[in-house]
């Protein structure tokens, strides 16, 4: 933000590093991250019951190659975003 467009809306850099630091910003950060983390490894799993299903595989070997894919998927988006979070 540059200086005319804080003195525009009365804010200024105490109130926006205030608001970079309040505990309910963070909470929505990081459940946000932890949402996006259910969804992913809940895809994963899905996709893999649903192709498990239409080729007809008695064991759920694709359920469970696909959901540990989504794990690790969820989990390298979890370390990368909580990286950027701590900047």
């Amino acid at each position: 933000m540059s200086e005319k467009d804080l003195e525009k809306d009365g804010s200024s850099e105490k109130d926006a590093a205030d608001f970079a630091k309040s505990g309910i910003r963070q909470y929505g950060i990081y459940s946000a991250i932890v949402f996006q983390m259910l969804g992913t490894m809940g895809l994963a799993f899905w996709g893999g019951k649903k192709l498990n299903d239409h080729y007809g595989i008695e064991n759920n070997l694709l359920t469970i190659a696909i959901g540990f894919i989504g794990m690790g998927l969820a989990f390298y988006n979890l370390l990368r975003q909580l990286k950027n979070v701590q900047k």
